[in-house]
């Protein structure tokens, strides 16, 4: 931390008196609902948006990658940014500028253009999320700060599952440009309510420099380590030339930016937080969960959609499972947080999350549509007993004038998690689908008599077909194939989730006082000197 960041006083935490606190809560948790509903909610929209605007299935799939590279970069700019212009004025600006790049989604008329304002939004997308818990935290007292991140989860929970259902029913009923025009009046009102309500909370004004050499290389690294999830496991990972040429770029950049942060009086990452180890163990923490958490989602509604044939209204509403208890036991967990065991409530989570991919582990082309809710729900009650101590082990155990730091620090590696744990869970499923096939299949033959009475059912409904009957063979060995590997991907992500019950040793069972800022220390310091 610079000289002057640590000189600078910092603006003090009050009530909003000029609207109710709840009022204001709800307006930042809805400006964050709208921010995480994004990542989602244009998924099920994408062969739409291709074909109205004469675009490939591959190039509308930009739509997805470019908002969530932008959000990546941007994340790490989060505490410069705030330095410059103020918390409360940076937040604001951000909703409002993600309610007009959301308008100029809606209205864009070529591939081009929506890909151009999908990174807008993007970039406006990363200021919201580290700051929509910094300002809340901002407005509670801190003995209330556990109810206040038990309301950001909730958003966080629940708008990613939501996003596919709603986005399928906006873009089925009145069309794709409408689930970008929900944002404009949710931005603008929520921006109006921060406003009126804490411009007079407003942070202090610094004239950091700008270390933009150390913000270049970033950049590039984020952008193209990004992009190589994203597109790795499309193009074959190291077999592709351009996979490759982006990896080996990434890992250059990554190396001068290292070298060159060593010197920079200015760094873009305050790399003080290092020194604290409860922060440390937290954000590895974060890191497991998120890699295990949506490699575990976003995998199980594919492969409804691909081996079972369900509609994505309905694998939607199996998933929206997983919002049934936050919505009321995030609140209830963060408003009892202080007098409940942290540790317990994180090795609890683990546990009953593990539980929960092991029901999904165990799902089986027969399983029926209440036994894939049900394990969905456990996933629910998981998050709901792990995410929000992680949040306040986090954020509680840095001072006040670091809490933007650290939010922008511990969301951009969960971001970076949430990709890898996405690529990896499809890579993982796409090999162990081809290794069950060709286990499968290698000993199909019609003639065996062993196989015989299997053969039978479908010789009967291909009608002495042979094509048509191979043809229901092959496609059922590559749904079974797909099922086994999905469960093989399972398994593997509750070994990577194992790690969080030993490091549970090593955070506080209770919720300690917010370490006091550096300025504040200095000045005790001279006093009783």
């Amino acid at each position: 931390m610079t000289a002057a960041t640590a000189a600078a006083p910092l603006a003090p935490q009050a009530q909003v008196p000029r609207l109710p606190l709840m009022i204001t809560a709800f307006a930042i948790t809805a400006a964050n609902f709208m921010n995480v509903l994004d990542l989602t909610i244009a998924v099920v929209a994408v062969p739409s948006i291709s074909g109205t605007l004469g675009a490939s299935p591959s190039q509308g799939t930009w739509i997805l990658t470019i908002y969530s590279v932008c959000l990546a970069i941007v994340l790490p700019l989060t505490p410069w940014v705030c330095k410059r212009y103020g918390e409360v004025r940076t937040f604001t600006t951000s909703v409002i500028m993600f309610s007009l790049t959301s308008w100029a989604c809606g209205m864009s008329t070529n591939m081009e253009m929506l890909v151009f304002f999908r990174a807008l939004q993007g970039l406006s997308s990363g200021l919201i999320v580290p700051l929509s818990q910094t300002v809340l935290l901002r407005i509670f007292p801190p003995e209330k700060h556990g109810m206040a991140i038990g309301l950001w989860s909730i958003a966080s929970t629940i708008a990613p599952v939501l996003g596919p259902v709603l986005g399928g029913v906006i873009t089925d009923t009145i069309g794709w440009p409408w689930i970008f025009y929900l944002n404009i009046p949710i931005g603008f009102l929520a921006a109006w309510i921060v406003w009126t309500s804490m411009s007079h909370m407003e942070t202090p004004i610094q004239k950091v420099p700008v270390d933009a050499v150390g913000m270049l290389l970033l950049a590039t690294t984020v952008l193209l380590f990004q992009l190589v999830l994203d597109k790795g496991h499309e193009l074959d990972w190291l077999a592709s030339a351009d996979i490759r040429l982006m990896l080996n770029i990434a890992v250059i950049a990554f190396i001068g930016y290292v070298i060159w942060e060593r010197r920079e009086p200015h760094p873009i990452i305050d790399y003080s937080l290092f020194k604290i180890p409860v922060f440390v163990v937290a954000s590895i923490m974060g890191v497991i969960f998120n890699f295990t958490y949506f490699a575990s989602t976003v995998l199980y509604p594919i492969w409804m959609q691909s081996a079972l044939g369900y509609t994505a209204t309905l694998s939607g509403l199996v998933m929206a499972g997983t919002s049934v208890l936050p919505i009321v036991g995030m609140m209830l967990v963060g408003k009892n947080i202080g007098r409940l065991n942290l540790r317990y409530l994180i090795v609890s989570g683990t546990l009953v999350m593990m539980y929960a991919i092991y029901l999904q582990a165990a799902s089986t082309t027969d399983s029926t549509f209440e036994q894939f809710l049900w394990a969905r729900v456990m996933m629910g009650v998981g998050f709901t007993l792990m995410f929000p101590p992680l949040m306040v082990i986090s954020l509680g155990s840095v001072s006040q004038e670091r809490t933007a730091s650290a939010a922008s620090f511990f969301n951009f590696f969960r971001t970076i998690a949430t990709s890898v744990g996405i690529a990896v869970g499809i890579s993982i499923w796409q090999a162990r689908t081809a290794f069950h096939r060709q286990r499968l299949v290698e000993d199909l033959n019609p003639l065996n008599p062993a196989l015989s009475e299997a053969f039978a059912p479908l010789e009967q409904l291909s009608a002495g077909n042979e094509q048509a009957m191979w043809a229901m063979t092959d496609h059922l060995a590559t749904v079974q194939a797909s099922t086994l590997g999905l469960n093989d991907t399972f398994m593997v992500c509750i070994w990577v989730a194992v790690p969080v019950l030993f490091l549970a040793m090593f955070i506080p069972a209770k919720l300690g006082p917010k370490p006091p800022n550096e300025s504040s220390a200095a000045e005790d310091s001279k006093a009783d000197s």
